[in-house]
């Protein structure tokens, strides 16, 4: 498996922090086990989760045509998904269908 490269994956810096922040806001990442979040030098967003699909950590990164790149990991750093292109407004859904969603649920 390929490892993780935190000096290749951000191609641009973002604000961290408001993306942390709006994150912890939202009750559906709550139900991944969100936790341990990480800023990489304003380029990478990390944190640890706990859900249904997906245990390990996911990192964030911003594109230069203004999308993100959602990168699934173990917690050794092992990559297991990759996702491109994700738009700001699909970005919880999207870490959501990987991580937790189950299509029983009702909310």
């Amino acid at each position: 498996m390929k490892k993780i490269d935190l000096k290749t994956i951000g191609e641009r810096e973002f604000n961290v922090l408001e993306l942390c922040q709006t994150l912890i806001k939202l009750v559906k990442v709550w139900s991944w086990g969100a936790h341990a979040y990480r800023n990489y030098e304003d380029k990478v967003l990390r944190f640890r989760v706990r859900g249904n699909h997906h245990k390990g950590h996911v990192y964030i990164s911003l594109a230069w045509n203004d999308t993100f790149t959602v990168t699934l990991t173990s917690l050794q750093g092992n990559i297991k998904k990759t996702i491109y292109n994700v738009y700001i407004d699909v970005l919880v859904d999207t870490i959501d269908k990987e991580v937790e969603y189950i299509k029983e649920y009702a909310y």
